[in-house]
């Protein structure tokens, strides 16, 4: 965070505010604390349009006043003199500090803007943050979940979120997860030494992944999954339905080939291959406590559909003041109630 010395007037008084806002919005757990926020906002006495004109003018400046001293100095003898460094590296310091300090506002704003937006979109979905320790967490749900039996390195929770859905036969509470996991590799090179021996030798190299799902009770099957992804231990399917568009996709492991006969349904089979074309690399695992993860690789289901900046105030208070909905979660839901409709109760 810049000092707010570095600017003037209404420039001043307005990223003082944002950065407030910053600090509040990240804190803030209901609709009723986020409300406040925005009244603070709302209450700001100067504009929101940014000032940054002169910042970039003086950069330029800089940028250009510095390219010539330089080349005026280097041009006395044609090689650099101990003159030119102290151009080129006080020059260059303030050419940077003014492209920072001209640049830095708007960043601001528009992370700002961003995270008041997706904490409002948060609680139009009816979302909350959930306390949690990253690293016991993945390591809970690893113990539950196949699923998270990924990086030989390091496996951690980056996001967790609780919600709640409401369908014409069935009501769940979920959790909406990001985890983040570390693959490490040894890598082996060979080279040739300053004395021209062919010598080989190794590095560590670190992969770095992330997937992101939903864990709700799912009540209804036990120890069933329907692979579309990569999944550890996950052995061979035990079933394949009539369908070719759904066996390219996935493949289905269940404890014996009738009760998956029984869960995979033509309309459950249709509503997998649906599922397809809005969530990629998709993995669905009832564990045997009838628990269900499913997990993608989609990183935008809660990510807010609006990219309106406060600088844009009057439409930016209307995204706020409007219902924000999570297409791609609402259909990821809509999925899961739909196939605990077509299931027998009988498994």
């Amino acid at each position: 965070m810049l000092p707010t010395v570095l600017y003037y007037k209404n420039n001043k008084a307005l990223i003082s505010l944002l950065n407030t806002i910053k600090s509040k919005v990240s804190l803030s757990r209901s609709r009723e604390e986020l409300d406040v926020v925005i009244s603070e906002l709302k209450s700001f006495p100067g504009g929101y349009q940014l000032k940054t004109k002169v910042y970039w003018a003086i950069f330029t400046g800089l940028l250009l006043a510095t390219t010539v001293f330089g080349y005026w100095d280097w041009s006395q003898r044609q090689y650099f003199q101990q003159s030119t460094w102290i151009i080129i590296a006080i020059g260059g310091l303030l050419t940077v500090l003014a492209g920072i300090t001209a640049y830095y506002p708007h960043h601001l704003m528009s992370k700002v803007s961003h995270a008041l937006l997706q904490r409002d979109g948060l609680l139009d979905n009816n979302l909350t943050l959930v306390s949690f320790n990253g690293k016991a967490t993945a390591q809970q749900f690893q113990q539950r979940f196949s699923e998270f039996n990924r990086g030989n390195y390091s496996r951690e929770i980056k996001e967790l979120f609780k919600g709640s859905y409401q369908g014409d036969e069935y009501s769940f509470d979920y959790h909406y997860y990001h985890f983040h996991y570390v693959d490490e590799r040894i890598v082996t090179e060979t080279y040739t030494d300053s004395n021209g021996r062919v010598r080989t030798r190794t590095r560590r190299e670190y992969d770095h992944y992330d997937r992101y799902g939903l864990i709700l009770p799912f009540g209804l099957l036990r120890n069933f999954v329907v692979i579309g992804f990569n999944l550890p231990g996950a052995g061979k399917a035990t079933y394949k339905p009539a369908s070719n568009r759904f066996n390219r996709v996935f493949k289905v492991i269940a404890a014996s080939q009738i009760e998956a006969a029984k869960a995979m349904k033509p309309t459950v089979v249709v509503a997998f291959e649906e599922l397809s074309n809005v969530l990629s690399k998709i993995n669905f695992e009832v564990n045997d406590a009838a628990d269900l993860c499913l997990s993608f690789a989609d990183k935008d289901l809660i990510a807010t559909p609006n990219k309106v900046n406060i600088s844009e105030f009057d439409a930016f208070i209307e995204a706020l003041e409007g219902e924000q909905e999570f297409e791609k979660l609402r259909a990821t839901l809509s999925h899961v109630h739909y196939v605990m409709t077509k299931l027998d109760s009988n498994f």
